[in-house]
């Protein structure tokens, strides 16, 4: 089980199992694979920080967020709400301090789930956001960034560093058709992201394969300079994020953004070589 001290329930099929807390959030905490070792993502009870809002609990695992990031929509989640029926589960959040409502749809399906994100403003006055699905991953593993063919002549590829993010740590691996960010611990933060026209990032664990595809919205316009994908890396965990298009939303009004995930299970290793191996396929079957 979830090593977690919050209320927890599991959903569970012949392929996953999925926890997630049932008094805080809406978060998923845990998700195991028959055939893969341990919880694939992380917890992180120990993890706070003071907001303008009062004292907000990281968690850890999978959570919503909305973008730009902006620390005054940062609130304690309380007063959640959960409804299932079966292997579907909606969790939904009271409206925070902020103004902001978060739901988060799962549905199993052997081995993928279904995960469908809702934010609701309840502000008085207009906001412009995006949805964000941000997943915590437990050290050790290699997240994949697939990057657009290199014909043409014109620019297809944009690659975004963050301010921390030195572009000669070595957990960043720039490659010609993939980004790679390796789960190792430091005390200084990597990021990078980017437009992604491929549907999917994954993450590779060696005995797993952790994928999230999502839908591509060539057309929209992203947060963060335009991307629609972001990986993270730090101390605790490394981070698959995907982000919707930017709405303006008035009193009332919500955006959704979906994303699937699929885990596999056989040798990933956690190499260029293996993430080579792994872009074929999902190229492949597309």
């Amino acid at each position: 089980m979830a090593e977690s001290a919050l209320p927890f329930a599991s959903i569970e099929n012949d392929f996953l199992r999925l926890d997630y807390l049932t008094t805080t959030g809406p978060r998923i905490i845990g998700l195991y694979a028959k055939g893969a070792s341990g919880n694939l993502l992380v917890e992180t009870p120990e993890v706070h920080w003071p907001t303008p809002h009062g004292e907000f609990y990281l968690r850890g695992g999978h959570r919503l967020w909305v973008a730009p990031e902006n620390p005054f929509y940062v609130c304690p989640e309380d007063g959640m709400q959960v409804e299932q029926n079966g292997s579907k589960v909606i969790l939904r959040s009271a409206a925070d301090a902020s103004g902001i409502e978060k739901e988060i749809s799962i549905q199993l399906d052997d081995n993928r789930v279904h995960l469908f994100h809702r934010v609701t403003w309840h502000g008085e006055n207009e906001i412009r956001l995006a949805p964000w699905a941000i997943t915590q991953l437990r050290l050790g593993g290699m997240a994949i960034l697939p990057q657009s063919n290199v014909d043409g002549l014109l620019p297809n590829r944009n690659i975004v560093l963050w301010p921390y993010t030195r572009i000669d740590d070595e957990r960043l691996e720039l490659n010609d058709e993939l980004i790679l960010l390796h789960g190792k611990a430091s005390a200084e933060a990597c990021k990078v992201g980017g437009n992604n026209s491929h549907g999917w990032i994954a993450c590779a664990f060696g005995d797993a394969l952790f994928i999230k595809h999502f839908e591509v919205n060539a057309d929209e316009v992203h947060p963060d300079l335009g991307c629609n994908v972001e990986a993270y890396v730090k101390d605790v965990c490394i981070e698959l994020e995907t982000l919707g298009p930017l709405r303006t939303l008035k009193q009332g009004d919500s955006v959704t953004h979906a994303e699937t995930w699929q885990v596999l299970t056989g040798d990933y290793p956690a190499t260029l070589e293996g993430a080579r191996t792994i872009s074929a396929q999902l190229s492949s079957t597309k």
